[in-house]
Formats: C-alpha cells, sequence, structure tokens
C-alpha cells in the first residue's frame, strides 16, 4: 500500500487519462456481460426454440407458418397443438404436442421417456430443408437484430479495449519519464556516501530497469484490483440472473482461494527479491567489465571475469527457475485444471436438474451463459495467480527505484551570496567515515585570503577527506569535532548548491562529457561566450591544444574525452574551474597525471590564475607547489609540518624526505 502511494504521486498527474481509462474498461466489462445473454437469447428463443409448441390458426400474419394447407405459429395457444423436434440435426413433425425427455426415434416412431417415467410413442414426419426454413422464417428478423447487436457488440469491444489500453499505455510512459527525471535529479542531490557503497552499474540499472516496475506495478493493479474486480462483478451479475443458488455455491471456493494464494505470495516474495537483486549484479558486473575491458585484457583476466559472471548468471537461472516451477506447480497451471473441473461440474449440475425436465431446449442457452461466466471468473483466478508474479516483481522493483527519488538528499536550495573574499579556517577538525576511526585528527589550518597552499602526505594520510570536507561532499557528524570557515562564517550556515558556486575543484582524474570544448568548460554556464572559452584555455597554456585542433573549442569530444590525451583533458578540466571564477580553487593531484611539459604549462598559468583568488593544492609532484605561501604535512590524519618550502626542507622531517625521494627517483 505504502508503495502504491508513492506510485500514485505520479498517476495522479494524469487524473484524465485514468478516467478515460476506468470508463473505457467498465464499458468493455458491461459488453462482455451483454455477449453470454445475446447468444443465450439466440440459441434458446430463435436456434433451438423451433421445438416449442405450435399451435394451429385458421388465418395467415406475419407470425404465421404454412405447412401443408395449415398454418400455425407460437405467439397463441390452443388445444389444437404440434411438435417439431431435433434429432442428430435433423427435423421431424409430430401432429400432437410431445412432451420433453429422453428420445429415440427408431424409422418413424420416437418414443419419449418423461421425467415421470411415461413412456409415449409418436409418428414424425421428416421435414424437407424448404420446410424447416419456412418455420425458421419468422425468427429471421429478430435473429438478425441479435447477430447485428452480436456485431456491435464485438466491435465496439474492440474500440474501448483499444482505447483503454491507449490510455493506459500513455499514463505508463509519462509515469516512468516523470519517475526517471527525478531519479535522475535526486541522483545529483544525494551524499556521496550513497555512491560509496551502491555500484555504479546497479544504481544506473535502477534507474533504466527497475523504474519499470513502476509501469508494470501500474498495469498489474489495473489488471489485478480494477479489470479483475469488474470481470468478478459482471461475471456474478449474470451468474445470479441465470441461477442464484449455483451462484452462490461458487463462494464457497474463495477461502480456499485466499488461503492458496497467501501461501503462493509467500514463497513468491522471497523468490522475487533474489532475482531483482542478481539482475541488478549482473549489470554491476558487466559495467565492471565493460569499463575495465582494458586492464582485463592486459592482464589476461579473461577466464576469471568469466567465472564470476557465469557464476552470478547461474544463480540467477536457478531463482529463475525457482519462480517458474512454482507457478507450474501451484500457480496459474492447477487454475487451468480447476478450470475443466467447474465446466464439468456445470454440465452435471446441469444435466442432471434441467436436462430431465420440461425447459431442456432452454437450459442448453443456459449452460453456454453459465459456463461462460464462470470461465470469465476463472479466468480472473487465474490472472490473479499469474499477474500475481509480476505483481511482485515490480513492487520489488519500484521500492528500489524509490530509494533513491525519496533516498537522502543534500539541501537543494539556493540563494545568491556575496563572492566569497577566500579566508578559510579549518578548527580543530575531527572527521570519521565510519564511527570511531577517525582520518582526520585535530586539524588546524587558517589560510589567508589569495594565498596558495599546498597539501602534501603520503597516501591515506587525509589530504582528499579534509578537501571533501570544504567541498561540503561530506559534512561534519554529531560524532565529529570542529568547524570549518569561509571569511569568519560556518560553512553549514549555507546550503550546498550556495556555498559552491565560489567554490572550484580540480580532479585527478578529468570528467568530461560528450559535447564540444567549449560545452565543457561552459558546463551550465551557458553565458559564456565561446571566444572567452578559447581565452581562457589559451591564458592557462592551452594554445598549443587548440592550435592543432581543426574546430577549435567547437572541437567534438567523445565519450570520457578518449580523443584526447591526459594532460589535454586536465588543461580543459583546468579551464571549466577559471571559467567559474570561483573563490577558492582546490587542485586535487591536477598534474599528476601529466607530463612534464605540461606540468610546466600548469605551474606558469598557475601564476596567473591564482591572483584575486585562493588555491589549495593537493600535490603528489612536489616541483608544483614549491612556490607555495604555505605547504602543509598530513601524517596519519595529523598535521605534522606547515611553512614554505625552504623552511620545510631546511627541517628536514617528513616533507623534506619526501622531496628527496622524489628527486633521487628522477635522478635514477
Amino acid at each position: 500500500m505504502k508503495t502504491m502511494k508513492k506510485v500514485w504521486r505520479y498517476i495522479s498527474k494524469y487524473k484524465k487519462l485514468l478516467f478515460i481509462s476506468l470508463s473505457a474498461m467498465l464499458v468493455v466489462q458491461a459488453l462482455g456481460l451483454l455477449a453470454p445473454l445475446i447468444v443465450k437469447t439466440i440459441l434458446d428463443d430463435y436456434l433451438i426454440g423451433i421445438q416449442r409448441p405450435w399451435y394451429e390458426v385458421l388465418a395467415e400474419n406475419d407470425k404465421t407458418v404454412s405447412y401443408q394447407g395449415r398454418y400455425f405459429t407460437q405467439e397463441t395457444e390452443n388445444t389444437n397443438g404440434i411438435s417439431i423436434v431435433i434429432i442428430q440435426g435433423k427435423y421431424y413433425f409430430i401432429d400432437e404436442i410431445a412432451p420433453s425427455g429422453y428420445k429415440v426415434l427408431v424409422g418413424n416412431q420416437l418414443t419419449v421417456t418423461t421425467q415421470d417415467n411415461q413412456v409415449l410413442t409418436y409418428q414424425v414426419v421428416p421435414l424437407s430443408r424448404a420446410e424447416v426454413l419456412n418455420f425458421y422464417n419468422p425468427y429471421i428478423q429478430p435473429l438478425s437484430i441479435l447477430i447485428i447487436l452480436l456485431m456491435v457488440r464485438f466491435f465496439l469491444q474492440i474500440l474501448f479495449t483499444y482505447i483503454q489500453r491507449i490510455s493506459t499505455s500513455m499514463i505508463n510512459v509519462n509515469i516512468v519519464r516523470d519517475a526517471r527525471k527525478d531519479a535522475v535529479s535526486s541522483l545529483q542531490r544525494m551524499p556521496m556516501t550513497y555512491f560509496e557503497t551502491e555500484p555504479a552499474g546497479k544504481i544506473a540499472n535502477r534507474i533504466i530497469s527497475d523504474v519499470g516496475g513502476m509501469m508494470n506495478l501500474f498495469s498489474t493493479i489495473m489488471n489485478l484490483l480494477v479489470n479483475a474486480t469488474m470481470a468478478v462483478i459482471f461475471a456474478y451479475i449474470g451468474m445470479f440472473y441465470l441461477d442464484a443458488t449455483l451462484a452462490l455455491m461458487t463462494f464457497i471456493v474463495f477461502p480456499i482461494i485466499y488461503i492458496w494464494l497467501k501461501f503462493f505470495i509467500k514463497k513468491l516474495n522471497t523468490i522475487a527479491v533474489k532475482v531483482n537483486e542478481q539482475s541488478s549484479m549482473i549489470t554491476a558486473q558487466l559495467n565492471e567489465i565493460i569499463n575495465g575491458i582494458g586492464i582485463l585484457q592486459i592482464f589476461n583476466f579473461r577466464k576469471q571475469t568469466e567465472k564470476k559472471f557465469n557464476d552470478l548468471s547461474a544463480d540467477f537461472v536457478k531463482e529463475k527457475i525457482k519462480e517458474n516451477l512454482l507457478h507450474l506447480s501451484i500457480g496459474w497451471n492447477l487454475i487451468r485444471l480447476l478450470g475443466a473441473l467447474v465446466t464439468s461440474v456445470i454440465i452435471l449440475y446441469f444435466g442432471n436438474g434441467y436436462l430431465s425436465i420440461p425447459g431442456f431446449v432452454v437450459s442448453v442457452g443456459i449452460i453456454y451463459a453459465y459456463n461462460d461466466y464462470l470461465t470469465r471468473l476463472i479466468e480472473q483466478v487465474g490472472t490473479l495467480f499469474r499477474e500475481i508474479g509480476n505483481l511482485q516483481h515490480a513492487i520489488v522493483k519500484t521500492e528500489r527505484i524509490f530509494r533513491i527519488i525519496d533516498g537522502e538528499q543534500e539541501d537543494g536550495s539556493f540563494t545568491e551570496i556575496k563572492r566569497f573574499e577566500g579566508h578559510v579556517k579549518f578548527d580543530n577538525i575531527w572527521f570519521s567515515y565510519e564511527e570511531g576511526k577517525p582520518v582526520l585528527k585535530g586539524i588546524d589550518l587558517d589560510i589567508k585570503k589569495g594565498e596558495m597552499v599546498g597539501l602534501v602526505g603520503h597516501t591515506g594520510s587525509g589530504k582528499s577527506s579534509l578537501m571533501s570536507l570544504l567541498m561540503r561532499f561530506y559534512d561534519l557528524k554529531t560524532t565529529d569535532m570542529g568547524k570549518i570557515y569561509i571569511d569568519d562564517i560556518d560553512i553549514e550556515t549555507f546550503s550546498k548548491r550556495s556555498f559552491r558556486t565560489h567554490v572550484g575543484i580540480i580532479l585527478q582524474d578529468p570528467v568530461m562529457f560528450k559535447g564540444t570544448i567549449a560545452d565543457n568548460v561552459k558546463f551550465g554556464n551557458h553565458q559564456v561566450s565561446d571566444e572567452e572559452v578559447e581565452k581562457v584555455i589559451r591564458e592557462i597554456g592551452g594554445s598549443k591544444l587548440l592550435d592543432k585542433l581543426e574546430h577549435g573549442v567547437l572541437q567534438m569530444i567523445t565519450r570520457g574525452g578518449g580523443n584526447l590525451s591526459v594532460g589535454e583533458k586536465q588543461i580543459i578540466s583546468f579551464a571549466r574551474a577559471v571559467i567559474h571564477d570561483p573563490a577558492i580553487l582546490v587542485m586535487d593531484e591536477a598534474t599528476a597525471n601529466i607530463d612534464t611539459e605540461t606540468e610546466t604549462m600548469i605551474q606558469q598559468a598557475l601564476e596567473t590564475v591564482k591572483k584575486g583568488r585562493t588555491m589549495i593544492v593537493i600535490a603528489h609532484r612536489l616541483s608544483t607547489i614549491k612556490n607555495a605561501d604555505k605547504i602543509v604535512v598530513l601524517e596519519n590524519g595529523i598535521k605534522v609540518e606547515e611553512g614554505r618550502h625552504k623552511d620545510l626542507l631546511s627541517k628536514n622531517g617528513v616533507y623534506a624526505n619526501i622531496y628527496r625521494s622524489q628527486i633521487k627517483t628522477i635522478a635514477e
């Protein structure tokens, strides 16, 4: 129910389409009620109605039939009657009224055994084809009307079924589109901790595949709760109209079906959760294989990769087979058997109750109509067991996509704030990803406006964690300690969107998006012209890159920047940060993966770029920060040294050791 309430948020946007769909569904079910009654009337009142008594009259009219100079009608009753009987597809005339009963024809002599075991004998006269048609002549007009009604009903059912399905499809397509938009929007506001615990392929599978669960849930609910409920109601209307006693007897099976279904759902739900989870894991594994295909090929990791993927696939197939076996054993397969048994019971019931008493000709239509209604009822039970599997999968998938849509969100509000001066202060920062395991331990750091500060330390020393706090990828928890200030204001007083408008970052691994170089540099800031983009790139030393490209800043970049070198991508990433003119710019190992020539170019550009802003550089290559105003050395989450390049070398401490090891490596 909670899941359906969440889906209703999207369905409620399309109430008009929903009304059309429900109205069309109601019309289709009403037309379904009429069909058996029309066929019953055709059978009982006309096709077999010829066997009802005929009475001789003196005058001919449009309701009479002429036979051997005599006139007969079924409209009026008198003492002078005849019978027409049908035996093995042939028609016979009896010059008196014969009762209903068990009939045996030998030659031209008909023996009728009645319900009270009377045995009566009659002489019969075979009717020719023309004489039979003559007796059917009064039925031609009403039969034609009924057949036309049956055809109109058929075409109306096609029309309204089409309307119902197309309106339902339109709702489905729209809610899936809306949900995907909301999921992507939500994804961009989710905390970084979410992406650390969920594989990228799994997240993609939820947005691409699991969102379809909402569509399946809506369709299944429409089929089960609405369409099936209407079908059952209209079927019972017809059944009570035909035989109330038998209709009441069918209620006995509902408690059995309830217990049966409850057991079935319990078994199915366990399997459905496993099937959908394994499907997501397969997608995640495929994502890893595709993204890491180069490494897999270089290290010849093919067999191990295939084994891991095959094991996942085997587990998925195993659970899927369990699901199919469940359906075949106690699911919709047994419903078919139940339907066949019910049909047999109907024939037995009417055979013992109706076929041996007067009114036999009427019972033929009743048998057809009642069996039709009861078959519709059994079909809905079968639909319930068949669709309940889809419902369980749809619920699981829908709940998974709503974990993204309704997941933990960062503050998405935005307010224009004055550009920061750039004074950054870390005050006694204690921070841990896992409680009790701090990665930053009492960091105090004061960065003046316009300073360039370098952060140095071995892997795991806390450099990136410190900058993640500054960028507000993470916020200090209640179990953490300390404050971070910008211009003496606690950064947590700003919304994250507002705060980040004045803080930029250049990552070690540049992220490129499909589009032009200008698109990647502007990155949403469309007020910037292509000329300004080119100017910034050239100012940071990217002239060589632009000059070699045929279309300059309008050159298309492939997915992930595959047609650019690492250094070229870093230049674009650097220009992207600069074009947004942040008051504080963080460079996270931005020169770690570039060649010496590119590094020199960026170092020269830094002298220009750092003017008017505060820069914090996480450096792997210490040559990048030799001219920094201040260098801070971290070790196991603790600030161990702070000072200028020359001063730290003279201390002969951690920084000096790192620097000398790099010089030695270069020399070798």
